[in-house]
């Protein structure tokens, strides 16, 4: 089974045969110019050891869901590099990497079919998965943002995408504001960290002001260009039951039974 190439596709293998260079989909284009994977096309990651074994094993760290945050700190060779402060592509794409040079770039799944109960043998191709990134449908600025005009208020809109340690911190937000009797709100939050202009103001208490008077519609159509701003991998399948016909689907599963195909 063919594992890696030597060039310049999604994944490459080191001279010194303990490491592969793994593509970012993102290209490193999306982050903070003050983070370590900043325009970084590529990465090097090292195999996994023993060492790792032991990190998918850690029960604490399965129980308290940290065990893929310190897989990727174990085996990504950036310095300062923080796994909570990493897009979920580029995450999918180094576990991927990382599980076809663990074992192949075959991937079995057992799947019960939900009308008739049949077991459903499938294997996915990962390298196929590598090889098809799905690129972002709306186009990014020489800063790496991107700008949409609103279809209600015709206003033109430039915004960014956000770390999923940055989305996580918005409830977090919503919920000490609204104990100290201050009103927002999820969307309202999450339009504060995003918009960087407005019709090319940038003072946030006018921005503020906007997000507070936004339109349902407008409001949609900017959560849906926000959702079409980074690339993506197609990580869900489908397969039809051999003893029914009906098609079944199902995603990959990127936690630590990932690396154990046995189980």
């Amino acid at each position: 089974m063919r594992k890696f190439d030597m060039g310049d596709g999604p994944v490459s293998q080191n001279l010194n045969g303990a490491t592969i260079f793994v593509k970012l989909p993102t290209g490193g284009l999306f982050y903070p110019e003050t983070h370590p994977l900043y325009e970084k096309e590529k990465i090097e990651v090292k195999m996994l050891t023993t060492k790792e074994e032991e990190i998918l094993t850690n029960v604490s760290y399965i129980d308290n869901g940290v065990v893929i945050d310190k897989l990727l700190e174990s085996i990504v060779l950036v310095e300062g590099f923080n796994a909570k402060e990493i897009f979920d592509i580029d995450q999918m794409a180094i576990l991927i990497a990382a599980r076809i040079d663990a074992y192949d770039e075959d991937y079995p799944v057992i799947l019960d079919c939900t009308s008739c109960s049949e077991e459903i043998k499938h294997e996915i191709n990962l390298q196929s998965v590598l090889d098809n990134v799905k690129q972002p449908e709306i186009e990014r600025t020489n800063h790496n943002t991107s700008i949409v005009e609103l279809p209600k208020s015709k206003k033109t809109v430039e915004y960014r995408v956000l770390l999923p340690v940055e989305l996580t911190s918005i409830e977090k937000t919503v919920e000490k504001l609204n104990s100290m009797d201050i009103k927002t709100s999820h969307n309202q939050e999450f339009y504060k960290r995003i918009i960087l202009s407005v019709d090319g103001e940038t003072d946030s208490q006018k921005i503020s002001d906007f997000i507070s008077n936004l339109k349902i519609k407008d409001s949609r159509f900017l959560l849906a260009a926000y959702q079409k701003s980074l690339p993506k991998l197609d990580t869900v399948f489908s397969t039809a039951c051999p003893a029914c016909g009906k098609v079944q689907e199902g995603g990959m599963p990127f936690q630590a039974n990932f690396f154990f195909p046995e189980f």
